[in-house]
């Protein structure tokens, strides 16, 4: 498993030379929301689709 830091480096390294700053936050960002997703989907802490879609009806 990679370091905190080390992932931050691959995520950069695998972006354009080009990127803003706004853009690497936003997928540093990203990445973090898809693996907190993927850890909390591995600990079965999910959200069941009738319980979402109640949320979204709410709205």
């Amino acid at each position: 498993m990679l370091s905190i830091k080390d992932s931050a480096k691959k995520i950069i390294d695998d972006l354009p030379d080009d990127i803003s700053y706004e853009e690497l936050i936003k997928e540093l960002a990203f990445k973090r929301m898809i693996e907190k997703g993927l850890q909390d989907s591995l600990k079965n802490k999910i959200t069941p689709d009738e319980e979402l879609e109640k949320e979204i009806e709410k709205w």
